[in-house]
Formats: C-alpha cells, structure tokens, sequence
C-alpha cells in the first residue's frame, strides 16, 4: 500500500501570521517577512506530523493510493479521512494493462472517520495482478 500525495498545501492555506504571533516574534521591523519561509516549513512538517499520527487530512488536496488487494471484496476501508470523492479506479493486470472501473461498480462511503469504497453489486472487481496461477 502507498499513499502518494498529489497536491501540496497551497502557502497562502498555511497560517503564517497567526503562527508568529503564537511564538510573539517581533513586528513592525523592515525585515518581518525574513522567516517566513522557515516558518512554513515548521508549519508543513506540523501538518505532516499530525495528518501521519492521527490519519485525518487538515487541509483539502488530491492523493493517490496504490493497493495490490482488497482486504474485503465487499468494501475497502481507505486510510485518510475525511474524502469527498474518489476520481477514478484503476485496476492494472500483471502484464500492466490498465482498466478503469465504471462509476456504477462502486461508491464512496462517506464517514468522518473511516471512509471506505464500496461495491455497487456483490463485490469489487478482482484484482488480476494479486491472482494465484494454478
């Protein structure tokens, strides 16, 4: 499993401002935007930190995820919340091959703490590329 994130935290999204008068840095010099860079930085591995420990996105962007197998056939718990939308499914076969899986197979299960994909009709599609030769 990998989690890949697609798009960064946008710099005007992270509280820069907020963030100096938390640590009571001195204003109204000529140089006041010197730090902010570094700052940023502080406030980007904060949000990476917390996002990793408790599993919850803060601030809205796209992720990929790879997956070799469901878990269950029936529903496939996704490891971030919250998420408003799955944009495509793509299962790939062992030869690499590329499906994209119709919207109608499955949906999104929106829950605040455990979002999961589920099957529209019995199960998920099986995933060639985790099936056993006999």
């Amino acid at each position: 499993m990998m989690l890949v994130e697609e798009t960064t935290v946008p710099d005007a999204a992270l509280p820069v401002a907020e963030f100096k008068a938390h640590l009571r840095l001195g204003t109204g010099f000529a140089e006041d935007a010197v730090q902010d860079g570094l700052l940023r930085s502080f406030l980007r591995a904060a949000l990476a930190a917390i996002e990793a420990r408790t599993g919850k996105i803060l601030i809205e962007r796209d992720f990929s995820w790879v997956l070799a197998d469901w878990r269950d056939p029936v529903a496939q718990a996704l490891p971030v919340a919250p998420v408003t939308q799955v944009q495509e499914v793509l299962i790939t076969d062992r030869l690499g091959g590329e499906t994209v899986l119709a919207a109608a197979q499955y949906r999104l299960e929106v829950d605040m703490q455990r979002p999961r994909l589920v099957a529209a009709g019995a199960c998920l599609p099986v995933c060639r590329a985790a099936a056993r030769r006999d």
